[in-house]
């Protein structure tokens, strides 16, 4: 099982990437460093719950995605 943290990152940067947005366009967008926004997509920083919150707001992501391919 991926972590949460790998699983988010993979979340935003699909997300991401179907919006045209490049990592520096949504680090614009959230207000943080744009290698940030890298290191989230890689799963090696673990964002905030308000930055998650903001980047899903941007993104149009519903928090069940999160979910969704996880086995119960």
């Amino acid at each position: 099982m991926q972590s949460l943290k790998k699983t988010i990152g993979s979340i935003i940067k699909k997300h991401r990437k179907r919006q045209k947005l490049t990592q520096f366009e949504l680090a614009e967008k959230i207000g943080v460093d744009p290698k940030y926004i890298s290191r989230i997509e890689t799963g090696v920083s673990s964002p905030s719950l308000t930055i998650v919150e903001k980047i899903f707001e941007i993104l149009h992501i519903n928090i069940k995605n999160l979910f969704e391919n996880e086995p119960a």
